[in-house]
């Protein structure tokens, strides 16, 4: 990221702030993932975001709990509407 771009992305993410979470999988059992589980009692600690913006990540594969591994960000989508994001079907080209 740009210094420029940064704080772009974060005024504009501070415009989508909520207090509820939008997510319908959360929260999760305290075995879900290695580290910190996002539990009802870790969830009061974060910050959510309603899910308005799209970006376009890189990463190199699905984790067994559905979780993106090794993700980096590419960039926002300003051609597409966070309702249209689904999770595709993707192979590893190793595959």
């Amino acid at each position: 990221f740009t210094p420029a771009a940064r704080k772009s992305i974060a005024d504009r993410l501070k415009k989508l702030e909520s207090s509820k979470c939008p997510f319908s999988n959360l929260p999760e059992s305290k075995n879900a993932r290695r580290g910190e589980a996002l539990t009802e009692e870790a969830m009061k600690n974060y910050r959510w975001i309603k899910p308005k913006l799209v970006v376009q990540a890189d990463f190199t594969d699905w984790t067994a709990a559905n979780h993106l591994r090794h993700c980096r960000f590419v960039g926002l989508r300003e051609d597409k509407e966070a309702r249209e994001v689904i999770k595709e079907s993707w192979r590893s080209p190793a595959s």
